[in-house]
């Protein structure tokens, strides 16, 4: 008689422990989808602003929302930066070496989009810069999407289909995080009209993206049920909208969005556990970011207080 399977539930099935690779790649990830929801819609923020140029109200919303606070998010961005670099030296190189160039261009919009903000504050207008600071809303998002498509599907160039696919559907998304958040900072502004703006932009760029990833999600053989699940919470993110509850939409638009990133992370065929660094180097990362969350969890909170005073006042 042949053995039977051991199953889950059997005693005998030893579930082995989670590697410092595996923490390693979790840490990114929460970096990558904290800064997608924050840094990407203020990113969004600037695509709305760029399209709505003859609306003065959605601008001042917008502006007010944005405020000076934005440059904040671009710490998750650099926490994900740090861990990869010292979690996986040898495949941060290839990357950073492989797709020097869009990262380059990103890098340097994320500057120029920093002096445009300054300028734009201090002086609105009189340097025409909100032009190039809209333009790199576009410009920036797109290639930090083009590049992790690329990575992801193991695409040698980022200019190749799913890179450019990556990079549209990421600026898409960015795009759409902005009009779901700009709705309750319409509705605390007491613009109605504003509101009614943004309510219809959150519900064509929902639909729109809805339509746009489901195809490039067959074509990629993207099987995961967190697909499903970004379809499930878009689909009520648009439901909400319709039906004006605006706070719970902020909750199911970020979840629509997130499940795409990582169901993309669940796809992707990387060496990890032949490129991480030695346990010692990454237990010293380790306790340095713990001790570090004691000051940068406190601070993004207060950083979304003081946002939300902003769209207030």
């Amino acid at each position: 008689m042949s053995a039977l399977p051991l199953t889950s539930a059997d005693p005998r099935v030893v579930t082995p422990p989670m590697t410092h690779a595996d923490i390693a790649s979790a840490l990114i990830l929460a970096g990558l989808s904290a800064y997608l929801l924050f840094g990407g819609a203020d990113f969004g923020a600037g695509i709305w602003h760029l399209l709505s140029r003859e609306r003065i109200g959605d601008q001042r919303v917008i502006e007010r929302a944005m405020g000076p606070l934005w440059e904040a998010h671009h710490l998750w961005l650099a926490l994900v930066l740090l861990l990869s670099w010292t979690a996986f030296p040898a495949l941060f190189a290839d990357v950073v070496t492989a797709y020097r160039l869009p990262l380059g261009l990103a890098g340097l919009g994320l500057l120029a989009r920093g002096g445009a903000s300054v300028f734009a504050q201090v002086a609105p207008g009189r340097f025409r810069l909100e032009s190039l600071l809209e333009a790199l809303s576009l410009l920036t998002p797109y290639f930090l999407g083009a590049v992790a498509a690329a990575v992801v599907t193991g695409e040698p160039s980022w200019m190749s289909v799913s890179g450019v696919y990556g990079g549209a559907l990421t600026t898409s998304l960015c795009a759409y995080l902005a009009a779901v958040r700009l709705i309750w900072d319409a509705r605390r502004v007491g613009d109605q009209d504003v509101l009614l703006h943004f309510q219809g932009y959150a519900i064509v760029s929902g639909v729109t993206i809805g339509l746009f990833a489901i195809p490039g999600a067959l074509a990629l053989g993207v099987g995961s049920p967190l697909i499903l699940v970004s379809a499930l919470a878009g689909l009520a993110s648009i439901v909400l909208v319709v039906r004006r509850r605006f706070r719970a939409v902020r909750v199911t638009g970020a979840l629509a969005v997130v499940s795409v990133l990582w169901g993309a992370a669940s796809m992707a065929h990387l060496d990890l556990s032949g490129t991480v660094a030695g346990n010692a180097v990454l237990d010293m990362v380790f306790a340095a970011i713990g001790a570090g969350a004691l000051v940068l969890v406190p601070s993004a909170a207060w950083v979304l207080v003081q946002r939300g005073s902003a769209a207030r006042a």
